[in-house]
C-alpha cells in the first residue's frame, strides 16, 4: 500500500533547504570569498554570525523567494513517498538544488539580484564566488534530502 506524506514533511524539508541556501551560501562568502565585509565586533564568532546574518539578510526579496519556489516546483515534479529509496532523494533534491541555484544566477535580471550574483559582484558568473553558489545549493540539497528522509521515518 502506498501511503501519502502529509505535506508538512515536504514543507519542513523546504524551510530547512531554504535556510541553508541562503545563510550556508552567505556563510561560506563570508569565509572564503574575496569580497571586504565590516567587520561588527571584536568576538570572532559575534562577528561571523553578524557577517553571515547579514549578507543574507542583504539579499534581495525576490532572490529568496525564486529559489525556493523554483526548487519547490522541481521538487514537486517528482512527488515524494515511502516507496522512494533515500539515496534517490539526495541525488535528485541536490540536482534540483543546483539547478534552482544555477537558473536564478543566469536569469534573475540585475534588478532583482540585490545581494546575490550579478547584484553582489556586478557579474553574472564571477569565478572567485561562483564555487560557492555551488556548494551551498549542494548542501540546501542535502539538507533537503536528509530532513525529509527523517520526517518520514516519524510519519
Amino acid at each position: 500500500m502506498n501511503k501519502k506524506l502529509p505535506v508538512s514533511v515536504t514543507l519542513k524539508s523546504l524551510l530547512a533547504a531554504w535556510v541553508t541556501m541562503i545563510f550556508g551560501t552567505s556563510l561560506l562568502l563570508f569565509l572564503f570569498a574575496p569580497i571586504k565585509h565590516p567587520v561588527y565586533s571584536e568576538n570572532f564568532l559575534v562577528n561571523i554570525l553578524q557577517s553571515v546574518w547579514e549578507l543574507g539578510d542583504a539579499i534581495g526579496p525576490i532572490v529568496k523567494l525564486s529559489l525556493i519556489i523554483i526548487f519547490a516546483i522541481l521538487v514537486s515534479m517528482l512527488r515524494n513517498n515511502f516507496n522512494e529509496k533515500p539515496q534517490f532523494v539526495y541525488v535528485k533534491s541536490i540536482t534540483f538544488a543546483l539547478l534552482s541555484m544555477l537558473l536564478v544566477l543566469f536569469f534573475l535580471p540585475l534588478e532583482y539580484s540585490r545581494g546575490f550574483g550579478i547584484g553582489l559582484t556586478g557579474s553574472r558568473i564571477d569565478t572567485s564566488v561562483f564555487f560557492f553558489y555551488i556548494i551551498g545549493a549542494i548542501a540546501g540539497g542535502i539538507v533537503y534530502a536528509y530532513t525529509f528522509n527523517r520526517l518520514s521515518k516519524n510519519v
